[in-house]
């Protein structure tokens, strides 16, 4: 008797753990604990008229609920963004991958930002001096602040401007873009890689989603923010330097913020404005790439679009009757 007690006990152990209201147990308590981290990690809400984005979810790829403007838009890719809230007005592509062309400088300025005093004085290398495009002819020897190059850097376009920079943050230009794309992967940014600190490389490559984040970061700083908001200023030999971004002189409300074009990229802008809405400043942040009738075509959409998002935003705020801002 007492053999077949041991025998039996593991049959009947057994038998018990099959039966069905014990499953049902188990399902039931995943079922609370993954609804328990749903709710304490909330998913974004899409309005009817824009889908809004808690800051670490900026690299997450967007939903479809989005209105269309009610104009064609050519460029291949494109955001339009509110930038107070975060919130997500329209795109088209967002994660398409395309030559950044001088838009890399986004990503030059935010690490010389991050790491340089503004006053601290660069000497200027022959392999600086030597690149050539975009450029203010530095010749070897000659010093600059680092202010003064990245005002060349963001309004001229500088491709000089560019390596020297590099050059004075990390000591060696390739260094710096290995800095660069260790930054892209720290953000999460996983189409985002750098060639060059200049974007004369068409292998520097985003897309239009990626140039928001870097666009986002960047206007975090106000010596950023005031000089893609600079119409023409006068550097160290180079009396009259003008910014390349044609937004800003055709519409007062734009505050930058960089253009960009090679043959393979075509004509790209990441752009910016403020407006008053409801007697609050609101600021849209925009990103057009890819563009193939010249940059006069491109700012034409991009100044469609900002009127479009403004009006959404208007329309938006009169729907809840909230603060713009909200």
């Amino acid at each position: 008797m007492y053999r077949l007690r041991i025998q039996t006990r593991p049959r009947y152990v057994l038998r018990r753990r099959r039966r069905p209201w014990a499953v049902l147990l188990l399902f039931l308590a995943a079922l609370s604990l993954a609804w328990a981290t749903v709710e304490r990690h909330p998913q974004p809400r899409a309005s009817a008229h824009y889908v809004t984005y808690a800051k670490p979810l900026m690299v997450q790829p967007a939903p479809r609920a989005l209105p269309d403007p009610p104009f064609p838009i050519p460029e291949s890719s494109g955001a339009l963004w509110v930038v107070d809230s975060h919130q997500l007005l329209w795109d088209k592509n967002p994660h398409l991958v395309l030559p950044l062309a001088s838009t890399t400088k986004l990503m030059t300025a935010y690490l010389v930002l991050q790491r340089l005093n503004p006053e601290a004085p660069v000497t200027i290398s022959p392999e600086a001096a030597g690149t050539g495009g975009s450029e203010i002819f530095m010749q070897p020897g000659m010093t600059f602040t680092v202010r003064q190059l990245l005002y060349a850097l963001l309004m001229a376009s500088a491709n000089d401007s560019a390596v020297a920079l590099a050059e004075a943050t990390s000591g060696q230009v390739s260094r710096f873009v290995a800095e660069m794309n260790a930054t892209a992967r720290d953000w999460g940014l996983t189409h985002l890689r750098f060639a060059d600190p200049a974007g004369l490389s068409d292998q520097s490559q985003g897309t239009a989603w990626d140039l928001s984040v870097l666009a986002f970061k960047d206007l975090e700083s106000p010596l950023f923010r005031q000089i893609v908001a600079t119409q023409r200023i006068a550097l160290p030999y180079n009396p009259q330097v003008y910014n390349l971004n044609g937004l800003l002189f055709r519409d007062p409300s734009v505050i930058g913020l960089k253009t960009g074009w090679t043959n393979a990229a075509g004509f790209t802008v990441v752009f910016a404005a403020t407006r008053q809405v409801d007697g609050h400043p609101v600021t849209l942040l925009g990103v057009l790439m890819h563009g193939q009738h010249g940059f006069p075509s491109v700012y034409r959409d991009a100044e469609a679009l900002l009127n479009w998002g403004f009006a959404q935003v208007q329309a938006n705020a009169a729907g809840t009757g909230q603060s713009p801002r909200a």
